[in-house]
């Protein structure tokens, strides 16, 4: 009966584990066009989520065309590399609402630049306003 036990636990255990991606994942490759790289310039951005939640962190230029998109799980952070240069606008998914930054983020050459996910204590929610998904998905 013990062996049946253990047996149950594992399998359900590599189930529920096994839904959730790694931090660093693209989940939504096919959904974007190929992601843009400049390896000469030497650039990076650091991602850190601090909430409690998962979220999907997409980067888009000025104009709002795609550069690259991320899946950072709850306390984790990632490192976007050879980004090109210009002026980012950071959207997010927190699996339940889509949301675009109110900011820009400047990418210099050969810098790196940092990009923390906190709650707002008077808002309670992430700093940002909300979009909709077919912008959030937008090419």
């Amino acid at each position: 009966m013990e062996k049946y036990l253990f047996l149950f636990i594992l399998i359900v255990g590599n189930y529920v584990f096994a839904q959730r991606p790694f931090t660093g994942e693209k989940i939504f490759s096919d959904k974007f066009p190929s992601e843009q790289i400049n390896r000469v310039s030497f650039s990076s951005l650091t991602v850190s989520n601090t909430i409690n939640d998962d979220i999907i962190v997409t980067l888009r230029d000025g104009a709002r065309n795609y550069i690259s998109h991320v899946y950072i799980r709850a306390k984790e952070s990632f490192t976007f590399k050879n980004l090109p240069v210009g002026h980012f606008v950071y959207q997010y998914h927190n699996l339940k609402i889509y949301y675009e930054s109110p900011h820009r983020i400047p990418i210099y050459l050969n810098n790196e630049e940092f990009l923390d996910f906190f709650y707002s204590a008077g808002a309670k929610k992430i700093i940002g306003f909300e979009i909709t998904k077919e912008e959030f998905f937008k090419e």
